[in-house]
C-alpha cells in the first residue's frame, strides 16, 4: 500500500523536527555527552592501566582538535606492557572541545586514572585523587583486583534481578558508590566464576549503611 503524502504528514514530520533541535541545542556539553554509568570497581578491572598522575602543563598548541596534558605518573598500580609503551612520553589526549567529550585538567593537581588508552575524555574514569574516599584509594590500590571476577551491573530500579557472579548498584547510592567493593562469595561455576557475589562488609561500608559515618 502507497504512502499518501499531504500537507498534514508534511506539517506533523515538520514540528516534529523542529521539537528535536530546540531540545538539542538546550543541552549543556556534559548534557550531549552521556557516559554510562561506571562504578570503580569495574574501571579499574578493565583497565590496562591505573595510576596517580600529577598535571604538569598543557601544550600551547592544539594537536589535531586535542589537548595535550604532560603528566607525572606518581604512583603506579596496574600497568600492562601495552600501556607502558603508550604512557612513555608521560601524555594524555583528550578532546579540546567539552562537546566532544573533552576534560579540563588543572594543572598541578593529583588525579586518579583508570583507563585503556592515552586518549580520555568525560566518560573516562578520571578523578580528582583528593577528592576519593579512603576505600576508593585502596580499590584502585588493589582491593578491587579481588572482585575483578565480579560483575557489576548498573541497577535503576529497586527491583533489579540478581544474576550469577554480580552485584546489583545503584549509581546513586553513597554506600556502594563510595565504600563498596563486590567480591565473590563461596561456590563457583564449572568455568570457574563466581556463582555469587555480594558487597564486602568492610567497616566503612557497614558505617555508611548504618548513617554513622562522619
Amino acid at each position: 500500500m502507497a504512502f499518501k503524502w499531504n500537507s498534514n504528514s508534511y506539517c506533523l514530520m515538520t514540528l516534529t523536527l523542529m521539537v528535536t533541535l530546540g531540545i538539542m541545542l538546550q543541552l549543556t556539553p556534559t548534557e550531549a555527552c552521556s557516559c554510562y554509568p561506571e562504578h570503580a570497581q569495574t574501571a579499574y578491572c578493565e583497565a590496562d592501566y591505573v595510576i596517580v598522575a600529577q598535571i604538569l602543563r598543557k601544550s600551547k598548541v592544539k594537536s589535531n582538535g586535542n589537548n595535550v596534558y604532560k603528566i607525572n605518573i606518581k604512583k603506579e598500580y596496574k600497568m600492562n606492557p601495552r600501556a607502558q609503551k603508550l604512557l612513555k612520553q608521560g601524555k594524555l589526549i583528550t578532546p579540546a572541545s567539552d562537546s566532544m567529550c573533552g576534560l579540563q585538567l588543572e594543572i598541578n593537581q593529583l588525579y586518579a586514572i583508570a583507563a585503556q588508552d592515552i586518549h580520555v575524555g568525560l566518560c573516562s574514569f578520571v578523578r580528582k585523587y583528593h577528592e576519593m574516599t579512603i576505600v576508593e584509594k585502596r580499590g584502585l590500590a588493589g582491593i578491587y583486583r579481588k572482585g575483578c571476577p565480579c560483575k557489576i551491573k548498573p541497577c535503576f530500579s529497586s527491583n533489579c534481578n540478581v544474576t550469577l557472579g554480580s552485584c546489583n548498584w545503584t549509581p546513586w547510592e553513597s554506600c556502594e558508590s563510595m565504600y563498596g567493593s563486590c567480591i565473590p562469595a563461596r561456590g563457583t561455576l564449572l568455568d570457574g566464576s563466581p556463582a555469587k557475589c555480594h558487597w564486602r562488609r568492610s567497616p566503612m561500608y557497614q558505617k555508611c549503611k548504618n548513617g554513622t559515618l562522619e
